[in-house]
């Protein structure tokens, strides 16, 4: 397993797997847009201000199972820096094989780099939230809140816009 900035021609790989990935979380109730995901996924690639990094985990054979989106800020009480994850995902299947922890120990290197005083870590998925909290506590994070959601607009369905 691999672990890389992310390329252009990772986009159309990249779309798909946040297909699946969008399909087993609480945000397939929300339209998958693959032309906005692809249009963001290029966007944060071409990013030059280095305030955000997109790493990809590769198999052997070179396709991308997994990507983590970060940035860096410096926090609104303070001059002092924030590292924040944005997304992260690898495909169910590529889980156990190591993908996830070597995804988040780049984040945390690129973090280091750039002098963080704090990485930020939420999970909105919904899915394997006890299975995200283990994890997360084994790599140093504590648990400090959490994240909630209210649906404004029930009758709304994919595709459909609100009245």
């Amino acid at each position: 397993m691999k672990i890389r900035f992310a390329k252009l021609e990772d986009v159309p790989a990249l779309v798909e797997l946040g297909r699946r990935i969008h399909a087993v979380t609480r945000f397939s109730q929300f339209e998958f847009n693959p032309d906005r995901v692809a249009g963001n996924l290029a966007a944060l690639i071409q990013d030059t201000r280095g305030m955000y990094c997109f790493f990809v985990a590769e198999d052997s054979t070179g396709l991308p199972v997994g990507g983590l989106v970060g940035c860096v800020e410096r926090h609104v009480f303070s001059d002092q820096l924030v590292a924040t994850l944005i997304h992260y995902d690898v495909l169910p299947e590529k889980r156990m094989g190591g993908a996830a922890l070597r995804l988040m120990i780049a984040f945390r290197k690129w973090a280091e780099n750039r002098g963080v005083f704090e990485l930020n870590a939420g999970i909105s998925s919904g899915v394997e939230l006890k299975k995200m909290d283990r994890f997360l506590r084994k790599l140093g994070f504590r648990f400090i809140g959490g994240n909630y959601s209210l649906i404004l607009n029930p009758g709304q369905t994919q595709g459909q816009p609100a009245p």
